[in-house]
């Protein structure tokens, strides 16, 4: 996983991906997601536009050990879509994802990628 990306993620785009809200509880954080999948991905589509083939998901993180969440306070004034993710990082059970919402940072033993 030199490129930082997790393989369950491969055929996905995650950094033009969106995220569509944050769930947390004592067990688990999980990112509603609409997914940016590639060509390679089987679960593909050709789109009708030129913005891409994009599906409704989850990305699902539980048995954690360390969880530090940032949340973003955008400028007074300031416009920011929470939904944009700036980048993201995969490294075994490491994961950390910086985006409008905020940071997420934390190490997972399990995590889960589904579409609907």
């Amino acid at each position: 996983m030199a490129d930082g990306k997790h393989p369950k993620l491969a055929g996905i785009e995650i950094e033009t991906s969106y995220i569509l809200g944050v769930i947390y509880d004592d067990e688990s954080l999980t990112l509603e997601m609409d997914f940016h999948l590639l060509e390679d991905h089987p679960a593909y589509q050709k789109p009708e536009s030129d913005e891409g083939c994009y599906k409704q998901g989850f990305i699902r993180f539980a048995d954690m050990d360390d969880l530090r969440l940032k949340k973003a306070k955008p400028a007074e004034g300031g416009d920011v879509d929470l939904s944009d993710i700036y980048s993201a990082q995969f490294e075994g059970d490491y994961a950390f994802l910086s985006s409008g919402w905020g940071e997420i940072e934390l190490t997972a033993k399990s995590i889960q990628i589904a579409l609907d």
